[in-house]
């Protein structure tokens, strides 16, 4: 795991290189192992590295290939780097993986990207070509941003390098609005208006000469329809449990201390089931128990059954709100852009107690996409019949129970498939308007804006004929890479700390894609095919267990913890964006308890910590929509 970083310039400047790789410094979590880099004419590239595989200096990057043809920097894994050695009988000069994704690419091209199994984003130089290659991985495990302008192309693994770096840049009001709505932005977009991230299974050619980008592809997309596997379940539980062992021990090899995040769920339980059989010593576990823990819903009890069972070397960690304020302005500032999701707050508490002892941690992340883990997909399998439970909204008391059940008849009623999906991912509705914190003019230019567009063009090629599936595929597209690969990268590559995702393999993912729906949601049984192929290595209590959310109490905090710091944030506000009557007024609605704001005061706290820490590189918002 690394942070990667370029400048492709026409008239490259040392004043601008210069700039540049003090930028790159703001990055430097992701790699403080050792900082390489590639000036040549018109282009820098950079590489921090955390060194993983190979610890050698011998797999420092910027890496070339053996006949000097390319060059690479690399931010990832590739977990099959050992297999790809054989299959193209390399004389390897490294145990690195970064040596693989340079031969192999010398020898295949783009061709070369779709046996990568793994979690990556890269560049990729050819100078007698005069070409750089940026490829993400399919899944947009590892993030990767880019900006292009007038004669020049920056990147980097994160967006704070490039938006350090320009003098000036404008805000987006397409992607403001899509914030406001989900609380992260849902596509190749960001706030700074054309800077931007490749797309999971996207490669841009980019021409060094020219400065330019001239080519841009995904070099895989998931099919849909999906082919599909005529298979009994009985069969297909076995085949899942060997693909997710194959996983495991592909991504448990390291060359450092390796652990696994082990939450009592399922799927972080059925990692260490598959991965104890393999270790050669008892693995690393680490649970987490946090004073917040709403209705007292403790991990602790479950994990230790797992533990107990498989003989690892199991710790517990215990986690306060204390520290939330400080943590929370660190936060809003590593996660590049405006990010809401509150749990990033004990994540990173978690990823900063793990990397003092291990430099790998697995995790469960994915398995509710792949395996169909959410209820929502077993309300759409029964659209009609919720629709018309929800529609009793009028006969129930006011309180929260009235308007969850308000907002699902509002969700369930929606009759564009994107649409529907982009409503139910929001805590939002339109009759109480996300944008009514901001000042007038900009909620006019973001309601102008379609913030369920990347929904409605995903949603055309989803055709699975299963509203269910579809919305499946489609979490794996958009959710998956813009909110939860999200929150775990920058909150862990913050502390150095590297998170593999298992159920993220290939192999797996592709299997998990050919069965069909009824596999893995009927009724209310979810993850059907997951648990009969661990029914034989988990106890009941983990397997029948009804799926628990993880709740962060943000609310409270807003009345407790962290009231002051929000206070003093939205009274000190200088910015055009927000209202500072409007937050303050709602803030202390909030507190009284007179109106739950909770999720809207969140992300315009978000919003205003992220426009102190930017506000002064802000020269408007597209179309002039400034105060």
């Amino acid at each position: 795991m690394c942070g990667i970083a370029g400048l492709v310039c026409k008239d490259l400047s040392e004043e601008s290189v210069l700039r540049f790789q003090r930028a790159c410094m703001l990055m430097q979590h992701r790699g403080p192992d050792h900082t390489g880099v590639l000036r040549q004419e018109g282009l820098f590239l950079l590489h921090h590295r955390l060194s993983i595989l190979d610890l050698d200096a011998r797999a420092n990057q910027p890496f070339w290939s053996r006949d000097r043809r390319v060059c690479a920097v690399f931010n990832g894994e590739i977990y099959n780097h050992r297999e790809l050695a054989q299959q193209l009988q390399l004389d390897m000069r490294t145990s690195s993986d970064t040596e693989i994704l340079v031969e192999s690419f010398a020898r295949r091209g783009g061709d070369s990207f779709s046996s990568w199994n793994g979690m990556f984003a890269a560049a990729i130089l050819e100078p007698s070509r005069q070409r750089l290659h940026l490829v993400r991985d399919r899944f947009g495990v590892k993030p990767l941003y880019y900006f292009e302008g007038d004669g020049f192309v920056a990147f980097a693994s994160e967006a704070k390098v490039i938006m350090e770096w320009l003098p000036r840049f404008e805000l987006s009001s397409a992607a403001l609005s899509q914030y406001m709505w989900f609380g992260n932005t849902t596509g190749a977009d960001t706030l700074a208006k054309g800077l931007r991230k490749l797309r999971p299974g996207e490669h841009l050619e980019i021409s060094t000469a020219r400065a330019k980008i001239t080519t841009r592809r995904l070099f895989w997309s998931m099919e849909s329809p999906p082919l599909r596997v005529a298979v009994r379940m009985e069969d297909a539980a076995v085949e899942v449990r060997a693909r997710l062992a194959t996983a495991v021990k592909r991504q448990l090899a390291a060359d450092v201390p390796v652990g696994i995040l082990l939450s009592g769920g399922i799927d972080s339980s059925s990692i260490v089931a598959v991965a104890a059989p393999q270790a050669s010593a008892p693995l690393a576990t680490y649970c987490v128990d946090y004073d917040h823990n709403i209705g007292g819903k403790s991990e602790l009890p479950k994990a230790r059954l797992v533990a107990a069972r498989y003989g690892t070397n199991h710790h517990e960690i215990r986690i306060t709100s204390d520290d939330v304020p400080d943590v929370f302005d660190r936060l809003v500032y590593q996660y590049d852009e405006p990010f809401a999701d509150a749990a990033a707050i004990p994540l990173f508490q978690l990823a900063r107690t793990c990397s003092s002892q291990v430099k790998v941690i697995l995790q469960g992340d994915g398995g509710d996409e792949v395996f169909g883990g959410y209820r929502r997909y077993a309300m759409l399998q029964h659209r009609r019949l919720w629709a018309l439970v929800a529609a009793s909204y009028r006969f129930l008391p006011a309180g929260r129970l009235r308007e969850r059940a308000r907002r699902i008849r509002h969700v369930l009623s929606q009759r564009d498939k994107g649409a529907l999906f982009a409503t139910y991912l929001t805590q939002d509705v339109a009759y109480h308007s996300p944008y009514r914190m901001l000042d007038d003019v900009v909620a006019v230019a973001c309601a102008a804006q379609d913030w369920q567009s990347d929904y409605t063009m995903l949603t055309a090629e989803l055709n699975t004929g299963n509203l269910a599936e579809d919305m499946r595929l489609a979490d794996m597209r958009v959710l998956l890479p813009n909110t939860y690969l999200e929150k775990v990268d920058k909150a862990t590559m913050a502390c150095s700390l590297e998170a593999r995702v298992p159920f993220l393999d290939n192999d797996l993912v592709d299997f998990a894609n050919a069965l069909p729906i009824g596999m893995k949601v009927r009724g209310t049984q979810y993850k059907r095919v997951l648990r009969a192929a661990m029914r034989d290595a988990l106890p009941p209590e983990i397997l029948d267990a009804p799926k628990r959310g993880f709740d962060v109490p943000y609310r409270q905090w807003l009345r407790g913890r962290l009231h002051d710091y929000a206070h003093e944030c939205f009274a000190a506000m200088d910015n055009p964006f927000l209202d500072r009557g409007r937050c303050l007024a709602a803030l202390r609605s909030h507190r009284n308890q007179e109106l739950d704001q909770g999720p809207l005061l969140w992300k315009a706290l978000v919003l205003a910590t992220w426009l102190k820490h930017y506000g002064s590189r802000i020269c408007g918002i597209d179309g002039g929509a400034m105060t």
